[in-house]
């Protein structure tokens, strides 16, 4: 049996931090990252630490009935990156799309920070998404998975 490669480890780290954001599990979000990641966010202070991280994802979805979907994912097993597309949804029946960028340890393969950055953020907007992109034609998820 060969080991898997490295960009196969490091989308499916990507994956399961996603699935453990999903189900609200500190644990399973911390289990991807560094002990000491870093959570960056646009207008937000940095969080550090996978507890500290996992701990305040898994509320944030929790308390938010927020839901992500793994839209699009490019690795780069040199540079130990990945890029992930995704949709977001909230209980109040918003979307957010976005972009975030992932750098990992070398070695451990572990996420070391997180970099989000979101589609033109408005509060009084119910979607926040680019304007005149065909997400539908394009095979985008367009309401909330069940």
């Amino acid at each position: 049996m060969t080991e898997r490669s490295v960009a196969a480890r490091m989308e499916q780290a990507v994956r399961t931090y996603i699935q453990g954001c999903n189900d609200c599990n500190a644990t399973a979000i911390s289990a991807h990252l560094h002990p000491e990641a870093i959570q960056y966010f646009p207008n937000l202070p940095k969080w550090v630490g996978s507890s500290v991280i996992g701990n305040k994802l898994a509320t944030l979805a929790r308390e938010h009935n927020l839901c992500w979907t793994v839209d699009q994912l490019a690795v780069d097993a040199d540079r130990l990156a990945a890029a992930l597309e995704f949709t977001a949804f909230d209980g109040a029946g918003r979307v957010y799309r976005g972009v975030e960028w992932y750098d990992f340890e070398p070695g451990s393969l572990l996420i070391r920070d997180i970099r989000p950055y979101y589609a033109a953020r408005s509060r009084d907007q119910v979607r926040e998404e680019l304007e005149d992109f065909d997400y539908a034609g394009r095979g985008y998820p367009m309401t909330r998975p069940a």
